[in-house]
């Protein structure tokens, strides 16, 4: 009994001895990095700082931090950083005001409305004054 119990231990422990970690492969990392950055948003003060300088994508702003990623032990790793802070980047400067928001939604109406002025004035039907 004895003897079956250590063969069946080596048996066990043998293979754990032997095999050794891998490195998390780098695309898994990357799509992590992005699914963090998903999160990221800057405040009003530091947005008003971006907006003057939109090609500084190294900057301090977009440095991940403990409270914004699903594992701390990534922040040590430069290929997730690195791909967390063109991420976040990108989601910034894609980022628009409530103005532009209006505005483009004002020329969709204005647009549309003149559509459909066009279309009454042009129609077979339509008497004029």
């Amino acid at each position: 009994m004895l003897k079956y119990l250590l063969v069946s231990l080596f048996i066990a422990i043998f293979p754990a001895s032997v095999l050794k970690a891998k490195n998390a492969p780098v695309d898994s990392l990357v799509h992590m990095a992005q699914s963090d950055a998903q999160k990221f948003r800057l405040n009003d003060a530091d947005m008003k700082k971006f907006r003057k300088d939109r090609h500084n994508s190294t900057s301090d702003y977009f440095k991940p931090i403990k409270t914004s990623v699903s594992d701390t032990t990534l922040l040590q790793d430069s290929v997730y950083v690195k791909a967390y802070r063109a991420s976040a980047y990108n989601k910034t400067r894609k980022r628009r005001t409530v103005w532009h928001h209006v505005l483009v939604g004002t020329a969709v109406l204005y647009g549309a409305s003149l559509v459909v002025i066009m279309a009454i004035v042009f129609s077979p039907g339509y008497k004029g004054r």
